[in-house]
């Protein structure tokens, strides 16, 4: 960013110049640069949750539930009535809840969808519950929001298949939702106003869960049976944690699959739908990488992966930890662990739609006509409204510049994120996407500065917008390769304690001294990873070949000394 042109809107010099701006400069015009200035900014993610809670940098944390308080009803009641309006398909015959049921966990217990005219998906539905809690939207996380989101499947042709302004022309014919709209929005009904509708209908009435997982937060509260709570152990043992963590049990990194054994090959296929992050990037190494998937409620929400190829829980696991962490799960493990993922559910959560919502807050009536508030025919209702244009262009010089001043800052708080992920201060990946998150979306919103600017400040400023904006898409991809390293390597750590664990007992003292030898390389080597510490290690590992252990968990053990020298970068000289 140019540093002048950064300190000089921060200064607000540019904002005396509002007094002789260019007369000809219509309201409509300054409105609309600021709506959509606004629009492309969007609102925090709630991916952060709540960083004043105990459990704030752990593993596991609590789900933020948006409060009651500032719930908006009526826009509750829009954004429900246009998630299950199938008009807004292009046969009339589809919804968003046709695929996203409420009842049966926000998904359609499908392998894949299906959409207008019997058309079949090639991805399974992922659940809304908590999609807001996500760091990206879609297996590969092509929409950065639920709003983006939304506009996917209206426009794909084998779902709702439908052209957005097509849509929006058929939504103005309908005057319940004219005046719907007008009582919410000051631009009344466009795209950008119809998605952000249902999206916070998805993120008032789905967001939050009361299961007894999350109930072991509460003071005193130990609400979860012994079996879970060993799976839970388990869970964190065998590296389960490494990707699934954070306020939504997973969704908050791109983890590949198959890592420690290959997932696709002439056993099992792979088609363009399986190539997840590698369709947006042309990267080799994003090829078959896929946003983590979130826990909560999944046991609702089968059948399982992008393709839905997996049909129970305990496949699930097993699968997981073949292919992911390199294990042989016995069944008492795989039991415990099931165990744990069961107790993440609260069927009551399960209903949402017009009786209850996620947070326990809503009741709907499901009748948008009676919702339009005491209109009569022919009377105009209730326009939100807009500053005046001189006060609302100096608004956007203000909101722009602090834009400009976040984005400035964005790179090195993402670079202090990852150093405490490194150091350990920080157990899941939710505060870094945060940042990066909020990094992009002030970047996108530098691409609407105010209207009143002359046109050669306009242009260095859509200039500097652009630049921002490829710096934010590069960060995505730097956090996503630290993060696959992190989590393979993090899962690697647990299951090399683990497996030495389980060879020590009973083991003669030579047998214990080497074990517990490795332990203590393999820990230093993650905790300082150089040249020396990583040959230590590699001895370490090798004089365990001179000792009778079990063949297969020997095998494991050293696949984890493998991924761990493989993952831990080692510091550039």
């Amino acid at each position: 960013m140019n540093r002048t042109l950064l300190a000089i809107l921060l200064s607000g010099a540019l904002l005396p110049s509002l007094a002789a701006a260019d007369s000809t400069a219509v309201s409509g015009d300054i409105q609309g640069a600021w709506l959509a200035f606004t629009q492309a900014r969007g609102e925090a993610s709630l991916i952060r949750g709540d960083i004043n809670h105990p459990s704030a940098n752990a593993v596991f944390r609590i789900i933020p539930i948006p409060g009651a308080d500032d719930l908006d009803e009526e826009k509750l009641q829009l954004g429900s009535e246009l998630f299950h309006d199938v008009r807004l398909s292009r046969d009339g015959t589809v919804a968003c809840a046709s695929c996203h049921m409420p009842l049966i966990g926000g998904a359609d217990r499908q392998p894949v969808s299906f959409g207008i005219g019997g058309a079949a998906g090639t991805l399974n539905a992922p659940t809304i519950f908590n999609a807001a809690l996500n760091f990206r939207q879609f297996w590969d996380g092509r929409a950065l929001t639920l709003q983006e989101q939304v506009l996917g499947p209206l426009q794909n042709p084998v779902e709702l298949g439908h052209d957005p302004d097509a849509v929006v022309s058929l939504l103005r014919a309908i005057p319940e939702y004219v005046l719907a709209f007008a009582r919410q929005y000051p631009d009344g009904i466009t795209v950008a106003n119809l998605a952000d509708a249902i999206a916070y209908y998805e993120t008032m009435n789905y967001t939050g869960v009361e299961s007894p997982f999350l109930r072991q937060f509460q003071t005193g509260a130990d609400p979860l049976s012994p079996q879970a709570r060993r799976g839970q152990q388990r869970f964190v043992e065998v590296g389960c944690a490494s990707c699934h963590n954070g306020v939504n049990l997973g969704g908050n990194s791109f983890q590949p699959l198959g890592v420690a054994q290959v997932w696709y090959g002439s056993h099992r296929p792979a088609t363009d739908a399986d190539n997840g992050l590698f369709n947006r990037t042309a990267r080799e190494q994003d090829r078959h990488v896929f946003k983590v998937p979130t826990l909560h409620n999944v046991a609702a929400t089968g059948p399982w992966l992008h393709d839905g190829s997996v049909t129970s829980l305990q496949q699930a696991v097993d699968r997981m930890a073949r292919y992911q962490s390199g294990r042989l799960l016995d069944n008492s493990d795989i039991d415990a662990i099931v165990a744990f993922l069961r107790s993440l559910g609260d069927s009551l959560a399960l209903l949402g739609d017009c009786a209850i919502s996620g947070n326990y807050s809503v009741t709907m009536d499901c009748s948008l006509g009676s919702r339009s508030s005491g209109s009569t025919p022919g009377q105009m209702p209730f326009r939100p409204a807009l500053p005046e244009p001189d006060l609302l262009t100096r608004q956007h010089h203000e909101h722009y510049a602090a834009a400009l001043k976040y984005v400035a800052a964005a790179p090195a708080r993402i670079a202090e994120e990852m150093q405490r992920i490194r150091r350990g201060e920080v157990a899941h990946y939710d505060f870094l996407q945060y940042e990066h998150i909020e990094m992009l979306r002030h970047a996108r919103a530098l691409a609407y500065p105010p209207a009143d600017l002359e046109v050669a400040q306009r242009n260095d400023l859509l200039s500097r917008a652009a630049q921002w904006q490829q710096s934010a898409a590069e960060h995505e991809l730097i956090i996503a390769d630290f993060l696959r390293s992190h989590a393979i390597a993090g899962s690697a750590r647990a299951n090399l304690l683990d497996l030495s664990r389980i060879l020590s007992m009973g083991a003669d003292e030579n047998t214990r001294a080497q074990l517990a030898r490795l332990e203590q390389q393999a820990l230093t080597f993650h905790a300082q990873p150089g040249p020396e510490t990583k040959q230590a290690l590699e001895s370490a590992g090798g004089a365990l070949q001179g000792i009778i252990l079990d063949g297969q968990r020997l095998a494991e053990l050293q696949l984890q000394i493998r991924l761990l020298l493989e993952n831990v970068p080692l510091p550039q000289a």
